[in-house]
């Protein structure tokens, strides 16, 4: 069984998402939202957590893909006696084709397919309902499937295997089992379906699953196509495009963080998240990736999701909402379930949603200017919030916060939610002038950013370690100063910023790579991997300020520690260079974007220096 996270693929259809192994166990998820209740959560507990598996009998090796282009994911199984391949998708159709067929919400389709000689395969189907809890009752209904009900929701199985080969354990009647082999040209299908209808729409198999799989690799091979991006790194960041196309909630825009909840930080400890809710802070960093890409309409419907997720709580801003905007996300902890690598306590909800983090109003007003060359006008409401948002700032902005890291154990003057202040107000003075906004306070914005970039550079500058630091007078340093120069605070290239950049790497970089902070008390015990992002914002700096062979080396350094499905968590291990963390994280992805974006752009601009490379 997968014990690594990057055994794993991600598959999904931009409303939820599953994790399948290179074992072709799908052991993570969760119906009919990302942070619905899981369905399937052996990753969190082997014994309890249900699962759903595809594998050869007896000895085999197995290798995994995404076919090109496309988010349907391909495992090879080799035995002595054969070849097959088992392909994974939540099939996937445009939103003209959803209209004219009746359809279950959710169906996840996989099929078996024998390459040569013959391979024998053992499915073992067994789900658990709310993460592991419940067992439900299966119900064998022959041609109709194998069904059960939670919560007035239905969920079949269906299969191509000849009657009594797929059947219900009598002895434990949550789990259904078969054995079945497939020779050279053969086809075996299966497809687990979510319906909220009742009764339930069961799709069929024979004749049309063949065509909703090839409808599904067409979905995302058409929409794949639209990326703009033809520089360095291209592989790399069209798969990365790819994961942020799975992570977001297509009915509403949003993005969520990452599709798991739990997988710890650090194996054995207790640094175990629910990451499957959408950060503001990502706001301006996801913008300037999909408008890079040429995503407009995935950053339009990004855009209209924040300015929907924050009309209950403006002009204050959470830190975190759901993919429908709720502001309340209690955070509890589920006591009956191991956790991955036995890692406890398996957590859902998110405390951070109670936090103040100052930064999160300049992150999400730099989004808004960097999307405001779409749009002739912002409307009423959108200015109102917009200019809300500079007065809670001039309000707020000497006050401490919890942070960019979402410290539980102080709240300080961090010098990031500081300058991130500045942004804010940097970016509404921008647009006043640009939109002609007459009645805003403009004075204020721009009296109050002076104050604050004055506070910054005599407080959040240590002159003895030639270096910015984490907090205002504070003498040590953290990896969220390297987006002073990306957000516009600064140049990458002059002296403050070049100094920083140096101290940062020296103080936390381990076998060459970062970790975002080191030596501090943060409330958790036990020390965390490197953080994903920060590699990639160190990598920004380092092309920006003309270090482009050492921003290349760093890239590839992270490109090798990915999945061989090319995914990456929030998280990596400096010793093992292992993937740790929620999986996979959109958050590294758009860093690894904006890092492809920065290095092409220097590389362009001097191309005969680094012909060797």
């Amino acid at each position: 069984m997968a014990t690594r996270l990057s055994d794993y693929a991600l598959i999904g259809n931009a409303r939820a998402a599953a994790l399948v192994s290179n074992n072709g166990v799908i052991d993570w998820c969760c119906l009919p939202e990302f942070d619905s209740p899981s369905i399937f959560a052996a990753i969190l507990d082997r014994e309890k957590g249900g699962y759903f598996s595809i594998s050869p009998v007896g000895n085999y090796s197995s290798e995994q893909r995404y076919l090109p282009d496309t988010n349907v994911v391909e495992t090879i199984f080799e035995t002595q006696e054969g070849k097959a391949r088992l392909l994974d998708a939540f099939t996937a159709q445009t939103e003209e084709a959803k209209k004219q067929n009746l359809f279950p919400d959710h169906e996840l389709l996989r099929i078996v397919e024998g390459i040569s000689g013959t391979v024998e395969f053992r499915l073992e189907y067994a789900p658990k309902t709310y993460y592991g809890k419940n067992t439900p009752k299966l119900d064998d209904r022959q041609k109709l499937g194998i069904h059960f009900i939670w919560k007035e929701n239905s969920y079949t199985l269906l299969s191509t295997l000849l009657p009594g080969q797929l059947t219900v354990n009598k002895s434990n009647t949550g789990c259904a089992t078969a054995n079945f082999k497939v020779n050279q040209g053969e086809q075996v299908i299966f497809s687990f379906s979510y319906s909220a209808q009742s009764p339930a729409i069961v799709p069929e198999l024979k004749t049309t699953a063949p065509e909703r799989m090839k409808q599904t690799i067409d979905f995302w091979k058409n929409w794949i196509g639209q990326c703009t991006y033809a520089g360095l790194y291209k592989e790399q960041v069209r798969r990365s495009a790819l994961v942020l196309k799975l992570l977001t909630y297509a009915p509403s825009g949003a993005i969520v963080a990452a599709p798991t909840t739990s997988l710890p930080e650090k194996p054995g400890g207790e640094r175990n998240w629910d990451y499957r809710y959408c950060w503001l802070r990502d706001a301006s960093f996801t913008i300037r990736a999909l408008l890079k890409l040429g995503f407009e309409e995935e950053a339009n419907a990004y855009m209209n999701w924040i300015l929907h997720a924050t009309q209950l709580t403006r002009p204050k801003l959470q830190v975190v909402y759901n993919v429908f905007g709720h502001a309340s996300l209690p955070e509890q902890k589920l006591d009956w379930l191991k956790g991955y690598a036995d890692s406890a306590p398996v957590r859902i909800g998110n405390g951070a949603d109670k936090q103040f983090q100052l930064d999160v109003y300049g992150e999400v007003l730099d989004a808004v200017f960097a999307y405001s060359p779409l749009l002739k006008e912002i409307d009423h409401n959108t200015k109102k919030f917009v200019v809300g948002m500079g007065n809670i700032i001039c309000d707020n902005w000497e006050k401490p916060d919890n942070g960019i890291w979402e410290i539980r154990s102080s709240i300080i003057h961090h010098t990031h939610s500081k300058v991130l202040a500045w942004v804010g107000l940097d970016r509404l003075i921008k647009l006043t002038e640009n939109y002609g906004w007459h009645d805003a306070p403009l004075d204020k914005f721009i009296k109050t950013a002076a104050r604050i970039r004055e506070e910054i550079e005599q407080h959040g500058y240590n002159e003895e370690l030639n270096s910015y630091t984490h907090e205002l007078k504070g003498s040590t340093v953290d990896a969220s100063l390297l987006t002073l120069s990306l957000t516009g605070y600064c140049d990458p290239a002059s002296p403050r910023m070049v100094a920083t950049t140096k101290l940062i790497q020296e103080r936390l970089s381990e076998n060459n790579l970062l970790y975002r902070y080191l030596n501090r008390d943060d409330g958790l015990s036990g020390k965390e991997g490197s953080f994903g992002i920060c590699n990639y914002w160190l990598i920004e700096n380092l092309a920006r300020s003309g270090q482009i062979e050492k921003a290349m080396t760093l890239f590839e350094t992270i490109a090798d520690c990915a999945s061989p499905t090319g995914l990456l968590s929030e998280e990596i291990d400096t010793e093992t260079y292992e993937l740790l963390g929620n999986y996979p994280q959109g958050f590294t992805h758009i860093g690894l974007i904006n890092a492809a974006f920065a290095i092409h752009e220097v590389y362009q601009k001097t191309p005969a220096q680094h012909e060797y490379l």
